[in-house]
């Protein structure tokens, strides 16, 4: 047996991958962000394959659901807006 399907957007949910993805969502032509994205992808593709061991798992590559990576806009505040690339005005 192995995994139905693993869901690749999860992995991005970390304190230290959050604002990176965020930042991503909104400024698409920055390719830092992407590269960033790209790093972390092959190291826990690297990681779960051999966790696996041999066994079959489905990957969905990347389709972030933005209620899941954004905040609320009642929840947006200063520090979101800083991370994110936008002034404090916002």
């Amino acid at each position: 047996m192995g995994i139905g399907l693993c869901r690749t957007e999860h992995m991005f949910f970390s304190p230290e991958r959050l604002p990176i993805v965020r930042r991503w969502i909104f400024h698409t032509e920055c390719l830092d962000d992407l590269d960033h994205i790209k790093h972390f992808q092959r190291s826990d593709f690297k990681d779960l394959f051999v966790a696996m061991n041999g066994k079959d798992v489905t990957i969905r590559l990347l389709d972030p659901p933005l209620h899941e990576f954004l905040p609320r806009p009642e929840q947006v505040h200063e520090r979101v807006a800083e991370e994110c690339g936008f002034g404090t005005d916002v």
